[in-house]
C-alpha cells in the first residue's frame, strides 16, 4: 500500500451470500474516489488485490486528467461469477453455481480502501463522520426524514435506496457539498436475522444479486469516499441491487450511462479522438485508408471499429470469441482477422488493444510493427515506464491508457452533474487537448509520453485542484 500510495483497501467479505470483494482507494485529494465495479474470476485473492491497487491507481490519474473532481478508487469482486442459483431471502444457503461468464475485454473503464474482513467503521448515533477529502459527512445509519432524495452530484437527482422517493431532504455526492444522511431503517417485510442479506421476506433472490447486495452494505460503510458504477463483468442489474443498500453508486438501470451502452461508446469516442489526435502528431491529417488493428471486440472495441470505420480505416480485428469476429467481417467491409495473441504484431500504423491489460511486455514491444499505441484497455504496458521508454526508443507514439480510454469516467461524472449526451460528447471530445499537452510536455522534458503523463497528473495531484 505504501509502495502505491494508497489510502485505504478494506476486504468485503459476507458468509451469507459467499461475497469476496476489495475496495481499493488510492487518492481523495480532489474528491471522493469514483470508479468501476468490476467482476472477474481471479486465480488468487493476492491477484485481485493486485489487479484493485493497480486499477483505482490509474483511476486517480484518469480523473486527474480528465479534470474531473474526483479521487480514484475501485472495486473488485472475486469469484461472483460462480454463482447463480436461487436464494430465497433469509434462508441462509449459499449456491455456488453462476451462468454469468465475464467475456475478455475492455468494458465501461470507469470510471476507482486495509486489513482482512469487513470494513469495521461503526458510527456512533448522534455523530457526523467526517473524512478525508469528503466535508461534512452525514451519519449513515441516521434515521432518515421523509423523504431523502439522493443526489450524486449536487444537480443530477437519484432516488433513495429504497427506490420510494419521499419529498424532503437532499443528500449530496459531490466531493464539495455535504452528504446527507442514508436510509438504513428497516423496511416493511424485510428479515431482520438474515446475517446481512438483506432481502424481503418471501423474495427469491439470485445468489448474484444477494452479492451485490452485501457489496451495497460495504459501500454504505464508507460515507461516500467511494462512488461506484458499471465495469468489466457487471452490468446495470448488478447496480441496482448495489442501490439497493446505498446511495453511492451509479449506472443503475434508467441512467443514461445504462442506457444503450452509452458509457462504453463515449470509452470508444474518446479513444477514437486520441487516435485522430496521435495520428496528427505524427503529420497524418486523416484516417482515411490507415491500417488499425483493434485486439479485443467487446462493447467498447466494438464501438471503436465503428468509429474508425466510419471514418475509412483499415481494419485487422482479433478477439478470443470467434463470433465477435464474424459479426466484425460482416459488417465492417474490407476488414481481415488475426489472431488475438499475434495481432500487436500486424504490419499496421495503429495498434489498439482493447482486451485485457499487460499486453505490451518487454518482449512483445521488440515485435511491434507499428507507429502508433492507442487504445482503450487499462494498464497496456506489462512493465510501465521501461516498456514506455522501449516504445519511444523505437519510434513508437504511445497514448497513455489513462488518457484515451477517460471516456466512461468523464461520462459518468458529467451525467452526476445532470449533463446531457451532447453536452458529455463534447467534453470526451477535449481529451484531444489533453493528450496535446502530455505529447507536447514528452517533447519538452525529452521523456516518454507515460511520464510526461504521469508528471502532469501529479501535478494535478499536488495542488488538490482538477482543471475543468
Amino acid at each position: 500500500m505504501e509502495r502505491e500510495g494508497m489510502e485505504e483497501l478494506v476486504f468485503c467479505y459476507d458468509p451469507s451470500s459467499g461475497l469476496k470483494a476489495i475496495i481499493a482507494i488510492h487518492n481523495t485529494a480532489l474528491g471522493p474516489a469514483l470508479g468501476g465495479c468490476r467482476c472477474w474470476s481471479y486465480t488468487s485473492e493476492e491477484e485481485a488485490i493486485r489487479d484493485a491497487i493497480k486499477l483505482a491507481k490509474g483511476m486517480t490519474y484518469k480523473n486527474a486528467m480528465a479534470g474531473l473532481p474526483y479521487g480514484g478508487g475501485k472495486a473488485v469482486i472475486w469469484d461472483a461469477s460462480e454463482a447463480s442459483g436461487k436464494i430465497q431471502a433469509g434462508s441462509g444457503t449459499n449456491d455456488q453455481n453462476d451462468d454469468q461468464v465475464p467475456q475478455p475485454g475492455v468494458g465501461a473503464n470507469l470510471p476507482g480502501v486495509g486489513g482482512i474482513g469487513m470494513h469495521d467503521q461503526v458510527p456512533q448515533p448522534g455523530v457526523e463522520t467526517i473524512l478525508p477529502g469528503v466535508s461534512g459527512l452525514g451519519m449513515h445509519d441516521q434515521v432518515p426524514q421523509p423523504g431523502v432524495e439522493a443526489n450524486l452530484s449536487g444537480v443530477g437527482k437519484l432516488e433513495q435506496h429504497d427506490q420510494v422517493p419521499q419529498p424532503g431532504v437532499e443528500a449530496n455526492l459531490s466531493g464539495v457539498g455535504k452528504l446527507g444522511q442514508h436510509d438504513q431503517g428497516t423496511q416493511t417485510g424485510v428479515e431482520a436475522n438474515l446475517s446481512g442479506v438483506g432481502g424481503h421476506a418471501g423474495e427469491v433472490l439470485d445468489v448474484r444479486a444477494l452479492r451485490f447486495r452485501a457489496l451495497g452494505r460495504c459501500l454504505e460503510r464508507l460515507n461516500g469516499r467511494f462512488v461506484t458504477g458499471l465495469d468489466l463483468g457487471t452490468t446495470a442489474s448488478d447496480m441496482d441491487q448495489i442501490r439497493v443498500e446505498t446511495a453511492y453508486v451509479t449506472d443503475t438501470t434508467g441512467s443514461l450511462g445504462a442506457k444503450d451502452d452509452f458509457t462504453a461508446d463515449m470509452t470508444a469516442y474518446g479513444v477514437y479522438i486520441g487516435i485522430v489526435t496521435s495520428l496528427c502528431h505524427q503529420g497524418v491529417a486523416a484516417l482515411q485508408g490507415i491500417s488499425v488493428a483493434v485486439q479485443g471486440l467487446g462493447k467498447v472495441g466494438y464501438a471503436l471499429c465503428r468509429y474508425l470505420h466510419a471514418a475509412g480505416a483499415r481494419l485487422i480485428v482479433a478477439d478470443v470469441v470467434p463470433g465477435r469476429v464474424q459479426r466484425a467481417l460482416m459488417q465492417f467491409s474490407g476488414a481481415i482477422s488475426a489472431d488475438p495473441a499475434r495481432i500487436h504484431a500486424a504490419d499496421c500504423m495503429v495498434f489498439a488493444p482493447c482486451a485485457l491489460g499487460g499486453v505490451i511486455t518487454p518482449a512483445t514491444v521488440e515485435e511491434l510493427r507499428c507507429s502508433i499505441v492507442a487504445g482503450a484497455a487499462n494498464n497496456q504496458l506489462h512493465g510501465g515506464q521501461l516498456v514506455a521508454r522501449r516504445m519511444q526508443a523505437h519510434g513508437i507514439l504511445y497514448a497513455p491508457d489513462y488518457v484515451l480510454n477517460a471516456g466512461g469516467i468523464i461520462s459518468t461524472a458529467c451525467e452526476l452533474q445532470g449533463a446531457g449526451p451532447d453536452l458529455i460528447r463534447q467534453k470526451v471530445a477535449g481529451i484531444a487537448g489533453t493528450l496535446g499537452k502530455v505529447y507536447a510536455e514528452a517533447a519538452r522534458s525529452g521523456t516518454s509520453t507515460l511520464e510526461a503523463a504521469d508528471r502532469l497528473a501529479e501535478v494535478i495531484l499536488s495542488t488538490g485542484q482538477a482543471s475543468q
